[in-house]
């Protein structure tokens, strides 16, 4: 939380300075042309990106994990996965918004607007390798009937492996509202974001547990045992990535009458996007996902 004041607040000092900076002298707008981009916000958006993209295989986690001593062991007997799969993580968007002058730099477009910034996303891969061995462990004989019943111990292993790669990059987006001296409005655009990732590393574990069955039973009583598990975390080589989003969403200037609420604004915003990661030790990963965030604008 402290760094994300931090953040904001350093933002709010850069969209300040930079608006004083651009500011008219002595009331000569009429004779001095107006720069091409004039700083008119400041905005973060905390939420969450959910994704979709293909299942990794063995052989993939093998390869970015070449001295994993867990997938080094015997599968033999085991199935994995296959097709896609969903997850969700935290994302933080920063940004200053620039309205943009016409080309005889007299005024400025007031519903069109680029805006610059960074984003933080985290993209995923994971997927699970299981196993059931079914072995008699006991026989009962009825001493009245001579009936035998039998009882399996089935014993449930699992290997699950998650590769995560936390992401910061810069964001470019052109974005077009409504009315922006509405109370209300809603706004569209296109962006693009490129960077690299400040962390990327893969969760391996292996669990097991096992129960008493009759046989030919798939539910039973489970027994105590010495249950393995057993975990590791490597660390993996920097990934980088791009990707190409449709911001849209909705703004509510927070104040109609007082000044200071006049500037504050509260937004919602979704962005359909499109994902490509480049992984070191494997090659190219798609995605496709939305980022959902409820934000803070501070007009100039």
């Amino acid at each position: 939380m402290k760094k994300t004041q931090m953040l904001f607040t350093g933002i709010a000092c850069l969209a300040i300075t930079a608006s004083f900076c651009q500011n008219e002298i002595n009331g000569q707008n009429s004779t001095i042309k107006k720069r091409k981009l004039k700083v008119v916000d400041a905005a973060i958006a905390p939420g969450m990106t959910f994704h979709v993209s293909p299942l990794g295989s063995f052989s993939d986690f093998q390869q970015i994990n070449p001295k994993s001593v867990l997938l080094s062991e015997n599968m033999d007997g085991y199935t994995i996965s296959n097709g896609f799969m969903a997850s969700a993580g935290p994302t933080f968007n920063a940004n200053l918004g620039f309205n943009i002058a016409n080309n005889a730099k007299t005024e400025y477009k007031s519903n069109t607007q680029l805006r610059i910034g960074i984003t933080f996303s985290e993209i995923s891969m994971s997927n699970n390798l299981s196993k059931t061995d079914r072995k008699r462990f006991d026989t009962l004989t009825s001493s009245q009937t001579g009936q035998m019943v039998f009882s399996d111990s089935v014993t449930y292993s699992s290997y699950t492996m998650n590769y995560k790669t936390q992401q910061l990059r810069i964001d470019v987006s052109i974005i077009y509202r409504t009315n922006p001296a509405a109370r209300w409005s809603v706004f569209g655009g296109i962006g693009i974001e490129a960077g690299e990732s400040i962390m990327a590393y893969t969760d391996i574990n292996y669990s097991e547990y096992s129960t008493v069955t009759p046989a030919n039973s798939t539910s039973g009583t489970s027994y105590s045992s010495n249950t393995p598990y057993r975990s590791e975390q490597i660390i993996n080589k920097n990934t980088y990535g791009y990707a190409a989003y449709l911001p849209m969403g909705l703004d509510f200037r927070i104040g109609n009458k007082r000044e200071f609420f006049k500037q504050l604004h509260v937004f919602y915003e979704a962005r359909p996007f499109v994902n490509y990661t480049y992984i070191p030790e494997l090659g190219s990963i798609n995605s496709v996902g939305i980022k959902s965030a409820l934000g803070l604008r501070v007009t100039i």
